[in-house]
C-alpha cells in the first residue's frame, strides 16, 4: 500500500510508516499535518489515478523534526565582464513520520510492532561454603608455621651466636698468617737480591785492577 503526495512543488511516495523529509511545513515537533494534495493510491491490484487529485484521500503523518539541510553553494561568472558573484542557500525542511492514508471507503494505518517482554533467566548460584570451614584450615597453616619458627629460633640461640664468632676470629687468624708469610717472602727475595748486586760489583772491580 503506498500513495503519491505532493508537497512543496515535490512528489513523493509514501506508505504507512514512512519517514521523509519534506520543504518547511507549520507546526512543532510532534504535531500531526493532514496532506490532502494526493496524486495516486495503490494497494494491490486496486490503483486509483487522480485527476489531478484522488477525492477524499489523504495523508496523515507526525512531525518528528523541524531542521535546515546542508548549504549550496551558487556561482556566477562572466568573462571579462567582472561579474563573480556567490551565493548560499540553507534550505529548512520537516521530517515526517506516515501514520495513514485514508480516504472515502478505505484507510491504511501504520503498524505497531509490538515487542515481546523479555523473559526472565534463572541464574545459577554456586554454593558457598561456610565461614568456619574456609578459616578453620588457614587457622591451622598459619599456626604450624608459627611453631616451626619459634622451635628454629630457640634451638639456634646463644650457641649459634658462639659459633659464628669462634669462625669469625679463625678466619681472621688465618688472614694474617697469610699476610705475614707473603711478607717474609718478599724480604728474602729483596736481601737476595741485594746480594747477588753486591758480588755483580765486585767481580767488576776485580777484572777493573787486572
Amino acid at each position: 500500500m503506498y500513495a503519491v503526495v505532493r508537497t512543496g512543488g515535490k512528489q513523493y511516495r509514501v506508505g504507512p510508516g514512512d519517514i521523509l523529509e519534506v520543504e518547511k511545513l507549520t507546526g512543532k515537533v510532534g504535531d500531526s499535518v493532514v496532506l490532502d494534495d494526493v496524486l495516486l493510491v495503490s494497494s494491490g491490484n486496486d490503483v486509483r489515478i487522480g485527476q489531478p487529485n484522488v477525492d477524499g484521500a489523504s495523508v496523515t503523518a507526525k512531525i518528528t523534526g523541524q531542521h535546515r539541510a546542508e548549504k549550496i553553494l551558487a556561482f556566477r561568472y562572466r568573462p571579462k565582464k567582472r561579474v563573480r558573484v556567490r551565493r548560499g542557500h540553507r534550505q529548512y525542511l520537516t521530517r515526517l513520520q506516515i501514520h495513514k492514508i485514508s480516504g472515502e471507503d478505505f484507510e491504511f494505518v501504520e503498524e505497531v510492532q509490538k515487542v515481546a517482554a523479555p523473559q526472565p533467566v534463572a541464574e545459577e548460584v554456586e554454593p558457598v561454603a561456610a565461614v568456619d570451614e574456609v578459616v578453620a584450615p588457614v587457622a591451622i597453616v598459619a599456626d604450624t608455621d608459627a611453631v616451626t619458627e619459634a622451635e628454629e629460633t630457640t634451638a639456634a640461640g646463644p650457641q649459634a651466636e658462639a659459633d659464628e664468632a669462634a669462625n669469625a676470629v679463625d678466619a681472621l687468624k688465618e688472614t694474617v698468617a697469610k699476610a705475614g708469610d707473603v711478607v717474609d717472602e718478599t724480604i728474602s727475595t729483596a736481601g737476595e737480591e741485594e746480594s747477588a748486586s753486591d758480588t755483580d760489583d765486585a767481580e767488576t772491580d776485580e777484572k777493573k785492577e787486572e
